[in-house]
């Protein structure tokens, strides 16, 4: 089965090194927020990154998911 792709938003802004710690992500910093774009998950797999977040003390703006062919 073909995993989703999802635009998970996190308050505040990671840095670099903190970055890292989600290499199945692309980081992209704004104002006072971090997006997160990730994909393709199926929904175990998104559950386990959502969890992963929330062991890291971040907080969750949103989680979204990205059309077929979106980027």
């Amino acid at each position: 089965m073909e995993g989703t792709g999802y635009t998970i938003v996190v308050r505040g802004r990671l840095s670099e090194r903190f970055a890292q710690a989600f290499p199945e992500a692309t980081v992209h910093a704004e104002e006072g927020r971090t997006s997160l774009l990730t994909g393709p998950f199926d929904q175990s797999q998104l559950t386990g990154f959502l969890q992963r977040l929330g062991s890291f003390g971040l907080e969750l703006v949103s989680v979204e998911e990205r059309a077929a062919g979106r980027p």
